[in-house]
């Protein structure tokens, strides 16, 4: 039985909101390595990573760190021929693994933040607003390398900033459909989501 957080209305007008978080979490229980005669770190929650949310985090992370290299290693150089697309990609993807970060470290140092963020509409507005931002930069960047850096590519032997630059506009395409798919469990799993 899913359980989400206990709100409390009080009566008086003075009287503060209490949000009281559930006891129930999904895979938040286990705390800490098991090292087999002891606990060691058990401020940490690595339960949370084995769960669908979880690995949802894991591979946002993954495919954002590997698009972010391969953007600032290759595409970087060539910022001023590529344009407004390639700032517009890189800002994408800092805020996005910025947030996405953030967010799985507080997952991963209490459960509770697990059940009270992801139950919110949080988890809902940014995923939403990250896979548009991904499905908006990624063709955006995706015209700009096909009509700046194909003729050079074309033409210089070992180019690799063209591979380099579409490989990065793809896994963009990527984690905008990762965003997308965590947008709607968010919403599904959201409490406080209209009729």
């Amino acid at each position: 039985m899913r359980q989400g957080p206990a709100v409390g209305w009080s009566t008086g007008a003075a009287r503060p909101t209490v949000i009281q978080p559930s006891s129930f979490s999904r895979g938040g229980n286990e705390a800490g390595i098991n090292c087999g005669c002891c606990v060691c770190c058990p401020c940490f929650h690595y339960g949370f990573l084995k769960t669908r949310f979880g690995l949802l985090k894991i591979l946002q992370l993954i495919l954002s760190a590997i698009c972010l290299t391969l953007v600032l290693e290759y595409g970087f150089p060539y910022s001023s021929i590529i344009g407004d697309s390639f700032t517009f990609f890189v800002v994408t993807i800092s805020a996005c693994v910025f947030v996405v970060s953030l967010l799985t470290f507080c997952y991963l140092i209490s459960a509770n933040s697990f059940n009270l963020i992801r139950s919110s509409v949080l988890e809902v507005v940014f995923n939403t607003l990250a896979c548009i931002l991904y499905l908006t930069a990624s063709p955006y960047l995706s015209w700009a390398v096909q009509t700046s850096l194909w003729g050079r590519y074309l033409v210089t032997p070992y180019f690799t900033v063209y591979p380099a630059m579409t490989a990065a506009y793809i896994f963009g395409l990527v984690l905008g459909v990762v965003h997308g798919i965590d947008a709607w469990l968010s919403y599904r799993n959201s409490s406080g989501r209209p009729c």
